[in-house]
């Protein structure tokens, strides 16, 4: 329903008496007032009420309502009024040329002054409007330029009926037409005005584009870290940014100086990104252009999160998380957050080459360590270089598939990192070799020689549970080197061990093994085949295997050994009487006819069948039987 509104403040001149021709030039001097008004106008409005106030002066009534066309709709809202009192607001408020608003209608096609006389009873005009605004009687005044009706302008009394002679009509209809111009005029120069302030803030922003362009440009070029990069990008933004890699892992965080608190941007971290609303938010943005997640305040995230994919060749890297906080995101975040995430990836691609490079610069001297074929002076120059202290001694482990899988072997990278620990402090250098992989392991200072190689077996077996990935992997060590040509006798060692282990080794056997828990024996076993040595073990302690009462004779034999042959420590560690220790070494004696409390011979035999049965998994390991630090 279309609503009329009219305002303004009249001064009632009257059109009685003069002339028409006084009455045109009254008209040009109204016009002339309001274009000289135009230097001074800053807006539209002021405009038109000039307009709607000498347009009632030259009709000589009280109220006036200005009209403007929406060029998309073609229908007319209301601006500004002109009345005793303000109406402005309401007119705001008001549209006119809907279908039912005929009055209008007839204004637009006729583009000349309608006349509604009495506005209760004439069907034309919205009759609910007229009697809400108490109109009597109506003047409608086309404001025509170039043919098109651009506004109207509507007159009244104000629950008053007026009389419009027709020189009233010609008046008002001249000056609206004088005032279309006017209107016209101001409209294309606040256009102008707009295009010329959003053409400087783009300038603004272009100019700030490249300063931002230089500034992280500068920073690849001078070879900056993450964190330097998540800096910048926080001080340019002033927003709190993170960095975290494919695997949702953080690489580096920063806030800007001005912030009194450090705030961090943890929507990839935990727990919040096991979150469902987080993976369906997250699942939501375009894979390679990332977008806008959040505020989520039910998972204790009352901000919005900007998140850029950092890829490069298609290959994602991980994401760039800005936050924000403290201020909406500006026009240029996106921008700051886009190329950041360029040069991040930059960055990362040359850590990864860098790193790729070292990596191959150890194994390349893991490898000529174990062969002997550089010289020393060459190999300290190399080791100094990577920041290896050939000096410390060091234990070679060599790890390869026990033939029973059929997953794939670690790499070198993954083997060092994986014996090295959470630390990851690259201390242990490998290198591929025809049986598999070799890691050289230096050993911690700190402790006794014997208690520091049982340290990285059990680092070496954790290791080998974290990539076993259906290899079937194993593990040979050897003994300590202490100078460079003993790197060349303990890869002949590992073999040696290896050797045992593939030969001897059954399912439950050990996938780890020393050669400290050979000893000797490892000469005889690495030459031997499976039915030997299982003939061997046999004859020779064969009679032990018959029951479980047997069974504790080969186990009380087994802590003897491994308590350097003294009754005194088997005792306790069984948990017997030093005599019972006696009594059964006498058995033993009696059924298998070694005497292995002083014969040195039988001993040795005795010792060789108990690896014999130990790598094929008859015996119980070591842990198991013997306290710690006995």
């Amino acid at each position: 329903m279309a609503q009329l509104a009219v305002v303004g403040e009249s001064t009632r001149t009257g059109l009685d008496g003069p002339s028409e021709t006084a009455s045109y030039r009254a008209a040009i001097r109204a016009f002339g007032d309001v274009a000289e008004a135009l230097s001074d106008v800053t807006d539209l409005d002021t405009l038109l009420h000039l307009i709607a106030q000498r347009i009632c002066e030259l009709a000589g009534v009280r109220r006036c309502s200005v009209y403007l066309r929406d060029s998309e709709t073609g229908l007319f809202h209301g601006q500004v009024g002109h009345s005793d009192h303000d109406i402005d607001a309401s007119v705001k408020r008001l549209v006119a040329g809907l279908d039912a608003d005929r009055f209008t209608r007839e204004i637009v096609e006729t583009k000349q002054p309608v006349l509604v006389s009495n506005a209760l009873s004439d069907p034309r005009p919205i009759r609910a409007a007229m009697r809400a605004w108490k109109i009597r009687s109506m003047l409608g005044v086309p404001m025509v330029l170039r043919g098109e009706v651009i506004g109207i302008v509507f007159l009244d009394n104000e629950e008053e009926p007026h009389t419009f002679e027709p020189s009233a009509h010609e008046i008002a209809s001249t000056f609206a037409d004088l005032a279309a111009v006017a209107i016209s005029q101001t409209q294309m120069t606040a256009e102008l005005r707009a295009s010329l302030g959003t053409v400087a803030r783009q300038n603004d922003l272009l100019r700030r584009a490249a300063a931002i362009d230089e500034r992280l440009n500068a920073l690849v070029l001078e070879g900056t870290s993450l964190r330097e990069i998540a800096g910048a990008v926080a001080e340019l933004t002033g927003k709190p940014t993170a960095i975290h890699d494919a695997d949702c892992r953080r690489l580096a965080a920063a806030t800007p100086h001005w912030l009194d608190q450090d705030v961090t941007p943890r929507l990839l971290e935990e727990p919040y990104r096991s979150e469902q609303a987080v993976i369906e938010a997250l699942g939501a943005l375009e894979e390679k252009r990332g977008g806008v997640v959040g505020p989520l305040p039910a998972l204790g995230l009352p901000y919005r999160f900007l998140l850029v994919p950092v890829t490069m060749r298609d290959q994602g890297w991980g994401h760039l998380v800005m936050m924000e906080y403290r201020g909406r995101f500006a026009s240029l975040d996106l921008h700051v957050a886009r190329r950041a995430a360029t040069n991040i990836a930059l960055e990362l691609a040359a850590e990864q080459r860098a790193a790729e490079a070292e990596w191959d610069a150890r194994a390349s001297l893991a490898g000529d360590l174990i062969r002997g074929n550089r010289d020393a002076l060459s190999l300290q120059r190399r080791a100094e270089y990577l920041g290896v202290d050939l000096a410390a001694p060091r234990v070679l482990c060599l790890i390869t598939a026990d033939g029973t899988g059929t997953g794939a072997l670690p790499s070198c990278s993954e083997l060092s990192l994986a014996i090295a620990g959470p630390g990851g402090d690259r201390s242990v250098l490998a290198a591929g070799v025809a049986e598999g992989v070799i890691a050289l392991v230096e050993l911690e200072g700190e402790v006794s020689t014997l208690d520091a190689v049982s340290h990285v077996r059990g680092r070496t077996a954790d290791a080998l549970e974290q990539l076993d990935r259906d290899a079937g992997l194993a593990a040979a060590i050897s003994t300590r080197c202490r100078e460079l040509d003993d790197y060349v006798r303990a890869y002949g060692e590992a073999q040696q061990v290896m050797s045992c282990l593939q030969t001897l080794s059954g399912p439950n056997g050990s996938r780890v093994l020393s050669a400290d828990e050979l000893g000797p024996g490892r000469l005889f076993l690495a030459s031997s085949d499976r039915p030997a040595a299982d003939r061997f073990a046999q004859d020779a302690l064969g009679a032990l295997l018959a029951s479980e009462e047997t069974l504790e004779l080969l186990r009380t034999l087994y802590v003897f050994f491994e308590c350097a042959r003294s009754v005194r420590r088997a005792a306790p560690a069984l948990g017997v009487h030093e005599n019972t220790i006696r009594y059964r070494l006498t058995r033993i004696e009696e059924m298998t006819g070694l005497c292995v409390g002083s014969d040195s011979t039988d001993q040795l035999t005795a010792q060789l069948a108990l690896l014999v049965l130990r790598l094929e998994g008859r015996l119980p390991d070591i842990s198991e039987l013997v306290p710690a630090g006995d």
